[in-house]
């Protein structure tokens, strides 16, 4: 495949056909470092070691990840969308995973487990009642 002109193909499509046709051939074909096996063969030798992911698996597994600064009323912004996260997180950089259309978004906790965060709701989020930081005291 490394030999091979770009210039040759003329679409796309035509390109991942020529690369669909040469895996085909390479997997069947046999291998002296797999002992007279083809890659096919080989792969389906041992089905007990092939281990089948569900399909909520295979979604956590190809999240995107990104961290975010919590700031201290509990919100985060995503492409210039504002999430809520838990109250725990204020003030702290946090690890976030997502799905690419940002239909998902989670925290990643310190023992890995996913928790989902949601769209900030300002009228909620302005009710919480936070501990005043007093910048300057004065003599009391």
């Amino acid at each position: 495949m490394s030999s091979l002109d770009i210039r040759d193909f003329h679409s796309l499509d035509e390109l991942r056909g020529n690369l669909f046709a040469y895996v085909q051939v390479y997997n069947q074909s046999l291998h002296s470092s797999l002992k007279g096996l083809s890659p096919q063969d080989r792969f389906f030798s041992e089905p007990d070691r092939i281990r089948r992911l569900s399909g909520e698996e295979i979604e956590h597994n190809f999240l995107l990840e990104i961290t975010r600064r919590v700031s201290v009323d509990c919100v985060i912004v995503i492409d210039q969308i504002e999430y809520e996260v838990d109250c725990r997180f204020a003030r702290q950089r946090i690890r976030l995973r997502y799905s690419p259309d940002l239909k998902d978004i989670f925290v990643v906790e310190a023992d890995g487990t996913l928790t989902p965060i949601r769209f900030l709701n300002k009228t909620e989020n302005a009710l919480i009642k936070r501990e005043k930081v007093h910048l300057c005291r004065g003599e009391e």
